[in-house]
């Protein structure tokens, strides 16, 4: 049997239990979940072919649908002694025909010792965007990628999981209202840098994986009240794993995050910065965002400093800024179904460099349709 067909299997039989609500089996052995959502979006987005926004490739506006199908199995067992045992897979299909994961773990541990996880998954956000529909930035780039030419936005995520081929082990303990965990992420890291020019490139220079990287992120999370305060940090152990054409190490990368959060009623707000020290650059990255019951509001500030560049690649050299204003709304409940939403979403970034030829400004809008089975 195909993985489409086992997977469309499932679903169907999940479906056929209830189209409204999580299936869940109790038995002697443990608890089996199965639940899942539909998620699925209607984009217009200013873009270009070139995310290189030193360079004049024109750009347009660009319709599109992107989204998904996503199903949840997850299961868990406890014993007597309170040690426990738990997985969750996460498969999808993409509106494209692919199919794809989410989460993909198993989880074992007891809550006077700890947690330790391993699999697929994310760790604690150091930079939460809030109610985050669409939210895109100057050149088409993210806090995952790094394209020479666009605004690279570090958000202290380039080893919170879910990094392609890359292992990932985790273990964690809630000590009364401390979080602590200590990620990490092992095996080839090289797919954080985009292809540029037919090869993956940082500031211009061409680049070889030459060893697995093995990235540490430790963080903690302390929640008082309404208030909540998370920091961490991510290194990569193995400086030497990825070198450009002239040997230098860089892999060297390190990064730091922190974030406050308030909650009252229906305001939430999140405070977010992330510093990033890297082979002759420096990245900064502030960010703030609230959201009222169903609207969201947010801005992101990005600043990167590159101190040398290969040769050809010279207008990357200097101090480029970005900003970052994005919204949203929520409407719940459409038809009168409890588990069926409509979510809007806009963005507008402007990269901000004097060397620049082009139009910098990116804008784009969102129509997300989200039904929860």
């Amino acid at each position: 049997m195909t993985r489409k067909a086992l997977l469309l299997g499932l679903l169907v039989a999940g479906t056929a239990a209830t189209a409204n609500a999580e299936v869940t089996w109790e038995g002697n052995k443990g608890r089996l979940s199965l639940g899942g959502d539909v998620e699925f979006d209607i984009n217009v987005a200013n873009k270009q072919e070139d995310s290189n926004l030193y360079r004049n490739d024109g750009r347009d506006d660009r319709w599109d649908q992107t989204g998904r199908l996503l199903l949840d199995i997850s299961g868990e067992r406890v014993a007597d002694s309170g040690a426990y045992a738990k997985f969750k897979a996460q498969p999808t299909l993409g509106s494209s025909g692919g199919v794809g994961s989410d989460d993909a773990w198993f989880a074992f541990g007891r809550s006077d010792v700890g947690e330790m996880k391993i699999g697929r998954f994310e760790a604690l956000d150091l930079f939460p965007l809030g109610q985050d529909v669409f939210v895109e930035h100057s050149g088409d780039t993210s806090s995952g990628l790094y394209t020479d030419g666009s605004a690279y936005l570090y958000m202290a995520k380039e080893a919170r999981g879910r990094a392609g081929d890359a292992g990932h082990v985790m273990v964690s303990r809630q000590l009364g209202d401390v979080y602590l965990e200590l990620a990490t992420l092992f095996g080839d890291r090289s797919d954080l840098f985009n292809v540029v020019d037919g090869a993956r490139r940082y500031h211009g220079h061409e680049l070889t994986k030459e060893k697995d990287s093995i990235v540490v992120r430790p963080a903690l999370r302390w929640q008082a009240g309404d208030f909540s305060w998370a920091l961490g940090a991510e290194h990569n152990l193995v400086e030497d794993a990825i070198i450009d054409a002239e040997g230098r190490k860089v892999a060297r990368r390190t990064g730091y995050g922190t974030t406050f959060g308030w909650q009252s009623g229906l305001i939430k707000a999140n405070l977010n910065a992330a510093y990033l020290d890297a082979l002759n650059e420096e990245n900064l990255t502030l960010g703030a965002n609230v959201l009222f019951d169903k609207f969201g509001l947010g801005y992101i500030y990005g600043r990167n400093k590159i101190d040398e560049a290969a040769a050809g690649y010279e207008y990357l050299e200097g101090t480029q800024k970005s900003n970052t204003v994005y919204t949203s709304y929520r409407f719940d409940n459409v038809l009168d179904l409890d588990n069926f939403g409509i979510l809007l979403g806009a963005y507008w970034s402007d990269f901000d460099v004097e060397e620049s030829t082009v139009a910098t400004d990116r804008y784009g809008a969102r129509v997300r349709f989200k039904y929860v089975f």
